[in-house]
């Protein structure tokens, strides 16, 4: 039997908690939650980073309103930027008679006190996680977090930290403290492209032919779709789907490997690797760790932060990855739709 923190997402009730409504990763989780809202045990949808008037409240029960879906949807605490409003809004994709809770620190607390364990499905800043154990403290031992971020000191493309830590460092600094052993999918993961170029294996782009069947899918997809032709239509390229390898990571053995860690959790968002899991991982080099061997084969350079325990996102396997998200939205069909998706970026990389 697996330990508890071993344990797949899908075996206890799970709580969700989006930064839905800028990058459309997170609507591909609402997609595949409204696709199949069985297969996750979702017990409550939150928002977070939220803004003024609610918009990405009211575009998540919105989505799932429009699928036929009825889960229980909280618009959570805003980030430390305060924003004024999301893509979702200024596209008018955020609909205005769809119902939800304007205290998702009460409804978090109310699954928490309901269950014995209940996995904790992290896609964005944990601002909302850390006011609730900062109430009651005790809570986290009910919590199993799966958690998008952060990312590793010199393995990440930006000279910022990942978004979901630097939204709010504090809060996911004093989270992954309190949780145990939390399992991170770091940005490492889900950030690579075909060769050399920027084509990226799991991005999805409007001619793409995910897109494409998407299109023709059920009610949740074509909203994903116009999504994502709102975000292109800023000057993005493609939505990588950072938060979906998240969730079916948890879910399904294969996707990516991960080692449990010790890590270094600094006040700005970083994180790093102790020199004892820094020489331990570096020791499993070419099998293991590919994707941050720039960083393993380094000499250790020392850092200060607080140290945690934790299960850390190592190497993807990005066909099986394209494929678990491919099935997830469309079923049967989606795994011929990933073939094809792989294959058009593949080549549109190459030409």
């Amino acid at each position: 039997m697996l330990s508890t923190h071993e344990a797949r997402l899908g075996a206890a009730p799970a709580i969700f908690d989006m930064d839905i409504g800028t990058d459309p990763d997170d609507t591909c989780v609402a997609a595949l939650l409204a696709a199949r809202p069985s297969r996750f045990q979702p017990a409550l949808l939150v928002t977070s980073d939220e803004t003024r008037e609610k918009g990405r409240a009211r575009f998540l029960s919105g989505l799932l309103r429009a699928s036929g879906v009825d889960l229980p949807v909280a618009a959570g605490l805003p980030s430390l930027r305060r924003r004024t409003s999301c893509l979702v809004e200024e596209a008018g994709l955020a609909r205005e008679d769809a119902p939800f809770s304007l205290d998702a620190v009460g409804e978090i607390l109310r699954v928490l006190d309901a269950h014995p364990r209940v996995d904790y499905v992290g896609l964005g800043p944990l601002t909302n996680l850390d006011a609730v154990l900062g109430v009651r403290p005790e809570l986290a031992a009910r919590v199993r977090l799966f958690q998008m971020g952060p990312a590793l000191s010199g393995a990440y493309r930006r000279e910022a930290a990942q978004y979901n830590a630097r939204l709010d460092p504090g809060a996911f600094a004093r989270v992954l403290c309190r949780v145990e052993k939390p399992r991170l999918l770091f940005s490492h993961s889900s950030w690579g492209t075909f060769g050399e170029g920027l084509r990226q294996r799991l991005g999805v782009y409007p001619d793409d032919p995910l897109a494409c069947a998407l299109r023709k899918a059920h009610p949740a997809a074509g909203i994903l779709v116009r999504h994502l032709e709102a975000w292109v239509g800023t000057g993005k390229d493609c939505s990588i789907m950072h938060d979906p390898l998240t969730v079916l990571s948890a879910a399904l053995p294969g996707l990516v490997d991960f080692e449990d860690v010790s890590l270094l959790l600094r006040e700005d968002g970083w994180v790093g690797l102790t020199e004892a899991s820094h020489a331990a991982l570096g020791g499993a080099l070419p099998s293991r760790g590919r994707a941050i061997v720039g960083v393993l084969s380094a000499r250790y350079a020392a850092s200060e932060g607080r140290t945690i325990e934790a299960r850390m996102s190592l190497d993807t396997d990005d066909e099986a990855a394209r494929r678990a998200i491919a099935e997830a939205l469309l079923g049967e069909e989606g795994a011929r739709v990933a073939e094809a998706w792989g294959a058009w970026n593949r080549e549109r990389e190459a030409a």
